[in-house]
């Protein structure tokens, strides 16, 4: 017999059935903040394992008794009734505020940001910056961590949401500095960022230890910390929830909503909602692609559209993509190997990648069919053959670029060879892309481009991606990141359109500026922290605003190069015999006997006049150095870098003898000391 079991559900609403209970209510729109229910001492609850409670109740003003009134007010949209002219005036005396520091990621792509509390203090990735073209030769930008340095002893560890180079390159060149603090990660991500350290001796000096998203809470000092995965075209990829002493602190990491992921698992929506059911204090949000409408393409759509094309391509194929598109690699291997294609890798971060995949399971392709570039590729029917390669962004000494050029060393493109670019342009690496597609196009190959089918999708969520991330986190202050004005702007519209107050929706506009969370309020702080750009050239690094590097680079590039050699006699201190030119890119072969003859009549007028005054050497070089400024600018309209230079030459050997100690034989004046006076 079914048995049915009804309910009768009556609510009066009345408000005189429905007293309001003996405690302090707590004010619309006024968050309750997390409490402690049992403390160690670092202040953190913790079980007899030491594993911290996965979330700690809330404190404040005692929660109201669950009423139909109650329940109203809680449905009820929040008004800002607290909101007030001085957000200050909301700072309890003496009170300490968790403090979030931006070093990367409020003027550029990428990210490094620390949290910090009392004596304990955690970094959430350190990520690069390509260099612009004006920072001329460097070849990356990476955080100014001077301040971390200061306070090693307080660090307690580093947390990394994935395996992109805009989240951990710079830990190569900053690791050492720290004394290798503990990183904490996931395997994909700490075998790529083993593979960024070019001595194996220092990768291996590495601290870490793996974490289980589905699993782990962490506890690093006073900040417990919980992990959600996420979509983005790397696998491991994941946002974080950390507590600490005033509040749910939330960092999406780099991210896109994909209902339908190709390989990787679909976003976790229902421990994001949850999460987002205990009051978030601070959203700190990925803001690329908050100015384009709708969602983000799902890889399985571009999934489809690559087998479809692998499948029906008989002649050889070069597919170009980024090497950190690991998602979109596995793809096109297991097409690839569906349709009995031999795979060829080209560059070294793809090989790497693919090396790191395999071992960790992620390729499981029986390992014949996948191989370095090499002449073998001859030995293959053309239907046979594709080439994963890097260079999508028209690199000058990427693969793809030399393959366009003719000036690879192992393949030579042929009439009808498929070239497929699965990757968008960077912003301000349109002019090279261009200039390597006109390369491609007139060596009459088949040329397959975003333009014509989706054969890239974004890695990042769209606006209705940010929407719903809002939605569910429900935050009380939400901070814009990880992208330039125009971006993060964008994302500060969407949540103005979905209800958040401008005064809770903060906006710094530099990198060193601080965030300061306290219990009732979350604000910019008037205080910022200084910072430089730290460039990398090579194995070198240097702060762009104490260097003369750059500047004398782009003054070479534009005006070029004169040097002036001084030879001088050691005892009279006068000039002996001619005074030696050597100019680059200065002036044109027609014009240049007859400017290099003027400059050296000026300068040697000029040391013979100053001499009289028993100026000394340097000083006089200086002021030559100054006035043939003037002096070039006027015969030819602009001034190169000059560089005068002195030799001592010892007509007398006793002579030598009377030199002050600090005067050299040879000498150059303070340029090349990095001084532009």
């Amino acid at each position: 017999m079914n048995q049915v079991m009804q309910w009768n559900l009556s609510i009066d609403f009345n408000k005189k059935n429905n007293p309001k209970p003996n405690v302090p209510s707590i004010p619309s729109g006024v968050p309750t903040t997390p409490r402690v229910v049992s403390t160690n001492p670092r202040g953190v609850s913790t079980n007899p394992r030491g594993v911290p409670p996965r979330r700690p109740a809330p404190r404040g003003p005692q929660r109201e008794r669950l009423t139909s009134e109650a329940f109203l007010r809680h449905t009820k949209p929040q008004e800002n009734t607290t909101l007030i002219d001085d957000p200050k005036k909301l700072i309890k005396k003496g009170e300490k505020p968790v403090r979030i520091w931006s070093l990367l990621g409020l003027e550029q792509v990428g990210q490094c940001l620390f949290i910090e509390y009392d004596k304990d203090l955690i970094i959430i990735d350190a990520g690069m910056e390509f260099a612009a073209e004006s920072e001329l030769g460097a070849d990356y930008i990476i955080p100014d961590i001077s301040y971390i340095k200061k306070n090693k002893a307080k660090l307690r560890g580093i947390v990394l949401t994935h395996g992109h180079l805009d989240h951990i390159w710079a830990l190569r060149d900053i690791l050492p500095d720290l004394d290798y603090p503990m990183i904490y990660t996931t395997p994909l991500t700490l075998g790529i960022l083993k593979k960024t350290f070019d001595d194996p001796k220092e990768a291996a000096k590495i601290k870490y230890k793996i974490i289980d998203p589905d699993v782990d809470l962490l506890k690093i000092g006073c900040f417990s910390l919980e992990f959600v995965r996420v979509n983005h075209n790397i696998p491991e990829t994941l946002s974080i929830s950390i507590q600490t002493p005033k509040g749910v602190i939330f960092n999406s990491s780099d991210f896109k909503i994909d209902h339908t992921p190709a390989i990787d698992k679909p976003a976790d929506l229902a421990k994001l909602a949850r999460i987002g059911t205990e009051w978030v204090k601070l959203y700190i949000g990925d803001s690329l692609g908050a100015d384009r409408p709708g969602w983000s393409i799902s890889e399985k759509v571009i999934g489809k559209h690559l087998d479809d094309i692998i499948k029906n391509t008989k002649t050889r194929m070069i597919i170009a993509t980024f090497a950190s598109n690991v998602w979109r690699i596995i793809q096109i291997i297991n097409s690839a190997i569906r349709y009995n294609k031999v795979i060829f890798l080209s560059g070294r971060s793809m090989i790497n990648n693919v090396e790191i995949c395999q071992q960790l399971w992620y390729i499981t392709v029986p390992a014949w069919f996948i191989r370095k570039l090499s002449s073998e590729i001859d030995t293959l029917p053309d239907d046979r053959v594709l080439i994963l390669s890097t260079g999508a962004q028209g690199e000058e000494f990427a693969a793809l670029t030399r393959m366009a050029k003719g000036e690879h060393n192992v393949l030579q493109l042929r009439k009808d060879d498929t070239i497929l670019m699965s990757a968008s342009t960077i912003p301000g690496n349109e002019s090279a892309v261009g200039h390597m597609i006109n390369d491609l196009v007139v060596r009459d190959v088949n040329l397959i481009t975003n333009d014509e089918i989706d054969v890239h999708a974004s890695w990042h969520g769209y606006m209705e991606d940010h929407k719903l991330f809002l939605s569910l986190l429900r935050p009380n202050f939400f901070l814009p990141f990880y992208m330039p004005a125009a971006e993060r702007y964008a994302h500060k519209k969407i949540a103005l359109d979905m209800g958040m107050p401008n005064e809770k929706i903060l906006m710094p506009n530099l990198n060193g500026n601080i965030i300061e969370m306290y219990d009732d309020v979350v604000l910019v702080s008037n205080e910022r922290l200084k910072l430089d750009k730290i460039l990398v050239d090579g194995k070198g690094k240097g702060h762009l605003s104490g260097e003369y590097v750059i500047k004398a680079r782009g003054i070479m590039a534009e005006s070029g190069v004169v040097s002036l050699i001084f030879k001088i006699d050691t005892k009279t201190r006068e000039l002996i015999w001619n005074i030696q030119i050597e100019s680059r890119w200065f002036v044109y072969s027609s014009e240049v006997k007859t400017i290099h003859t003027q400059i050296v009549e000026f300068a040697r007028a000029k040391y013979n006049e100053n001499i009289k005054r028993r100026m000394d050497i340097k000083d006089n070089l200086r002021v030559i150095k100054e006035d043939l400024g003037e002096f070039i600018t006027k015969i030819i309209g602009r001034v190169p870098m000059i560089m005068p230079m002195y030799v001592y030459i010892n007509r007398d050997p006793q002579a030598a003898i009377d030199l002050a100690p600090e005067e050299a034989i040879v000498g150059m004046t303070l340029d090349e000391q990095g001084y532009d006076d």
